[in-house]
């Protein structure tokens, strides 16, 4: 018999029942595999807090819990000794609300880019001072009787972020917590540009208009432009009050007849340098400006070489005072090249609004401090807020506001390496002050349960004026029907070539700010 064909035995993996065994791992492992490769990306940086954007931020709201922080070398984890003494602080309240017959509470977030970026035109010294501050507020409101007692105070940090998609990411998460955390205010809110107005709008507006319908209480807010929000109330002067103070110190000795120079920033979405520039023109008498208003625009390339090539025309114009209406961050590649003018034989003044104070953090304050020390310049500014204010004008700053940041009070307590220099720490105590005070007005008229609302401070906001003004360590604040602070104070200061930091001067809109007698009952004894 012939042999057969050859056939080759399938190996055993092949063979049944092992064949149906292996395509259902093989599907398997493809699944899992799939299933891998599809699952979407962890964006958590801790609970409620999401990593959101192109460049990403950790954006969201933290009772202190999580640290916002960029992770660079020079900065490490700016924000972690004081968003801890928060979270402490917060437990505290939460502890004390659960016991029987224990203290209501509301939270108010502090809302505000808590990472700046380089180029900014807040450091993060200066972030880490207003909330320092904006903590120092929340601890005296519920450790003493300064204020009154209740409800007590949770203080949540929100990271609002650089973008439109990171401010949205805020808000929603805002939003999300405001039934759970009893939030009725948000305080701080960044800088004034027409994207930080976009944002407080979403934050006041009613719910049926898709709004969270809180209470806005802005810390340096100046543009005049945001006195059209309604629900909004600012610590800060305007930048018309600011300007008209600038104005004001220039039509007296030994300033009297001098002329002025205005540099502005043209950058149509800074809503700071646009009504800053506006109210100093309208403050200041035509006849004495030397010449036409110098322009740059900070949104462009090249703004330290433009100021370089206006130093000849400078000089042409013989200015004894430049008015410069810019953010501080571009005031170094303004203040550099006037140390090699043709004119130095020629004292120069330049006189700025509040944002320079930031310019001692930022990059570039050693170029400011060798122009003031080999130009022949002096750098003077109108702030928002200064320790040296405290000593010239004591009936300007009355109440105990000043307290929490002298000697025992709990900012030196807390921060005793911190300086007072820029203002922030200042700002930020007041804003969130300036919360509490209402917060606790409308308590003490509602219902027996005492529980208010964001609507509610909304509507208290216009009883913060005359003896319910609030007596912040920036001057006291008496809020007009458009939200701003009436007859602010505004301290002069000046920096010195050495970088120091000293108050000339305290004035405010009409030359003369609000005093202890301006807002003290017609029936009550000075003594």
């Amino acid at each position: 018999m012939s042999p057969g064909p050859w056939v080759d035995e399938p190996p055993w993996w092949a063979r049944w029942p092992w064949n149906a065994v292996s395509a259902v791992a093989l599907l398997a492992l493809l699944a899992s595999v799939l299933v891998w490769a599809l699952r979407p990306e962890d964006r958590s940086c801790a609970p409620g807090v999401d990593r959101v954007g192109d460049p990403e931020q950790c954006i969201g709201v933290t009772d202190g819990s999580h640290h916002f922080s960029d992770g660079s070398k020079e900065y490490g984890d700016n924000l972690a000794h004081v968003s801890e003494l928060i979270r402490k602080e917060n437990a505290r309240v939460i502890a004390a609300s659960g016991k029987q017959n224990g203290p209501s509470y509301v939270s108010v977030v502090y809302l505000m880019p808590l990472i700046p970026r380089p180029g900014d035109s807040n450091t993060p010294d200066s972030v880490r001072h207003e909330v320092q501050g904006a903590y120092t507020a929340q601890y005296e409101a519920n450790h003493t009787y300064k204020y009154d007692a209740a409800p007590k105070i949770r203080l949540l940090l929100a990271n609002s972020g650089t973008t439109d998609e990171q401010r949205t990411a805020a808000l929603d998460r805002i939003r999300e917590r405001i039934e759970p955390d009893h939030i009725v205010a948000v305080a701080g809110l960044g800088t004034s540009t027409d994207a930080t107005e976009k944002m407080i709008r979403t934050i006041t507006a009613h719910k049926e208009d898709g709004g969270l319908q809180l209470a806005a209480v802005g810390s340096v807010l100046t543009a005049d432009t945001l006195s059209r929000v309604r629900g909004l109330v600012r610590a800060a002067p305007t930048n018309s009050d600011e300007a008209a103070a600038a104005a004001a110190l220039l039509r007296r000795k030994p300033y009297a007849d001098k002329r002025v120079l205005v540099i502005r920033d043209s950058r149509g979405d800074d809503q700071y340098t646009r009504t800053l520039s506006d109210a100093f023109l309208r403050a200041f008498p035509r006849d004495r400006l030397a010449g036409a208003v110098e322009e740059y625009d900070s949104s462009q390339g090249g703004v330290g070489t433009a100021f370089k090539t206006r130093m000849s025309q400078l000089c042409a114009a013989q200015p004894d005072v430049v008015y410069f209406a810019g953010r501080g961050v571009d005031l170094p590649r303004f203040l550099s090249p006037l140390k090699g003018r043709p004119c130095t034989h020629r004292e120069l003044v330049v006189l700025s609004g509040d944002d320079v104070s930031q310019s001692a953090q930022a990059t570039g304050f050693d170029q400011i401090k060798e122009t003031l020390r080999s130009g022949n310049v002096r750098l003077l500014y109108t702030g928002l807020a200064h320790q040296g204010a405290w000593e010239k004008r004591k009936n300007v700053f009355p109440g105990w506001g000043v307290q929490s940041f002298e000697g025992k009070g709990r900012y030196r307590t807390a921060f005793s390496e911190e300086t007072l220099d820029d203002g922030q720490a200042i700002m930020g105590h007041d804003a969130v002050l300036t919360a509490v005070l209402g917060v606790r007005l409308a308590a003490s008229h509602s219902d027996a349960s005492g529980r208010v609302t964001g609507s509610d401070i909304i509507q208290i906001w216009n009883s913060l004026h005359g003896v319910e003004s609030v007596k912040g360590a920036s001057g006291i604040i008496s809020v007009r029907t458009d939200g701003s602070p009436e007859r602010k104070a505004v301290p002069i200061i000046e920096i010195e070539p050495d970088g120091t930091v000293h108050t000339l001067d305290v004035s405010a809109r009409s030359g003369a700010p609000l005093t202890e007698d301006d807002i003290r009952p017609p029936d009550q004894d000075p003594s």
